[in-house]
């Protein structure tokens, strides 16, 4: 058995699914995020736990969409605003005053939208997160695994983009022992496609996409610093 080849297999028709299944609402979630940053926004990204991977994959990346900024905990702990125990324990999630100090530490903007990933949709912040944008008027897009889906974070939710991963999120079977994942892969992949559907949105519009170059490029600094700097520390 060559279980490499097992795996690349499934993953190949997996994301070949999140293609054809999805093509339609990730035009229209990519249309929306450029609404958004052609308005003056900026794209707040947020997830915990494996749901921060989606973040990363879109977030400041070169090749990437500049106008994205990342909620993240960790800038909290960096900057003592809460402990890093609270994260490994798990307990910060359920903790909604972690949305007050998000909100104080970023400088956010009525004009901007969210972007939360959560696996099952039930954090208690991230949905305290979503029901505080839409309490604004903001719009909201939802990454969730529609499989295993068990909280109201779609409750807040303008568009979904679905995981479309078995619960539990397990690829291959190897002497009766549930090996490797597919959630991930899958949405990394999708991070990818709207970020092609995005650049797509703004071609079409006959406007030139802000692109992030590589650090390795000359003149890159120069270039991202042009895209950013208009937002101040709003995209960080």
């Amino acid at each position: 058995m060559d279980i490499m080849k097992q795996y690349f297999d499934l993953i190949k028709q997996r994301v070949d699914d999140a293609y054809t299944k999805q093509k339609d609402t990730i035009e229209k979630v990519a249309a929306m995020f450029g609404e958004c940053m052609e308005s003056g926004g900026v794209v707040q990204l947020c997830g915990f736990k494996h749901g921060e991977e989606f973040v990363n994959e879109m977030n400041y990346r070169a090749g990437g969409i500049a106008i994205f900024h990342g909620l993240k905990l960790k800038d909290l702990v960096l900057n003592g605003l809460i402990s890093q125990e609270d994260i490994d324990s798990g307990k910060i999630y359920e903790d909604l005053s972690v949305a007050d100090k998000l909100e104080q530490f970023y400088e956010l903007d009525d004009r901007d939208m969210y972007c939360l990933v959560s696996f099952y949709g039930d954090e208690p912040l991230i949905i305290e997160i979503a029901r505080r944008a839409k309490e604004k008027g903001q719009k909201v897009v939802g990454v969730v695994n529609k499989k295993s889906y068990r909280g109201s974070l779609l409750d807040y939710c303008d568009l979904c983009i679905d995981m479309d991963a078995d619960e539990p999120d397990t690829a291959l079977e190897l002497n009766g022992v549930k090996v490797g994942q597919l959630s991930s892969t899958v949405s990394n992949v999708i991070a990818q496609m709207l970020t092609a559907e995005i650049y797509k949105y703004y071609v079409d519009g006959g406007k030139e996409a802000p692109i992030l170059l590589s650090a390795n490029i000359k003149g890159a600094d120069v270039h991202n610093n042009s895209l950013t700097d208009p937002y101040g520390r709003r995209i960080r």
